[in-house]
């Protein structure tokens, strides 16, 4: 599974990038190197939107990105 950080979450996760091998589908806040919990990130998941609850495979493609905000 290929994960994407942009924006302050590649500094969050120490990388702007991340390839990950699972065996079994697994919750995408499960695999992430830092905790979801509090944050204002927004999750696409095969151009879906998608969550930390987020069911997960291999195949899939993963972007997280900051919420913006302003006017």
């Amino acid at each position: 599974m290929n994960v994407k950080f942009l924006g302050w979450i590649s500094s969050l996760a120490g990388r702007r990038e991340m390839q990950v091998d699972i065996d079994n589908p697994a919750k995408l806040g499960d695999i992430l190197p830092f905790s979801l919990q509090g944050r204002s990130i927004i999750i696409i998941v095969n151009n879906e939107p998608g969550s930390g609850e987020t069911m997960v495979k291999n195949t899939d493609q993963v972007t997280l990105m900051p919420v913006i905000s302003g006017g």
